[in-house]
């Protein structure tokens, strides 16, 4: 069965659709993801050793200084970067760096996405309406 969730666009950008990537732990891409493989690399993080590489990237919000800008347009131009960015909270330098490289992201849901989604299941993010339908 299918569920649809709304939350906040930051830019419209239509419809991508890919399979997820859930993590409970916040995301840092500058020193916390290699830019080369995509693959999460901050020790201790329960997504260690996972690939965001196409992905539709599902946590609580992104972690880190005005580097993690400059991580996720690393991560874009290596061409290892998620489809799609969808979490709880926006934090400005993951904001910043889903502007810079035109990757739709979406925010602020009313239930905390990453106990809603699963690993694995197939979710379309539509950067226009703000709408994410799981299954």
């Amino acid at each position: 069965m299918k569920k649809v969730m709304t939350g906040k666009s930051i830019k419209k950008l239509g419809v991508v659709e890919g399979t997820a990537l859930v993590t409970t732990d916040l995301v840092a891409f500058w020193g916390g993801t290699d830019w080369e493989t995509g693959e999460i690399v901050e020790v201790g993080h329960e997504a260690r050793g996972k690939n965001v590489a196409g992905k539709i990237l599902v946590f609580p919000a992104g972690k880190g200084g005005a580097g993690d800008t400059f991580g996720w347009y690393y991560l874009a131009k290596s061409g290892k970067a998620p489809k799609a960015l969808i979490c709880n909270r926006p934090q400005n330098t993951t904001l910043a760096g889903a502007l810079l490289t035109d990757t739709p992201m979406i925010y602020g849901f009313e239930e905390e996405v990453e106990k809603v989604i699963r690993t694995g299941d197939h979710v379309q993010v539509d950067s226009d309406s703000g709408e994410i339908t799981i299954g």
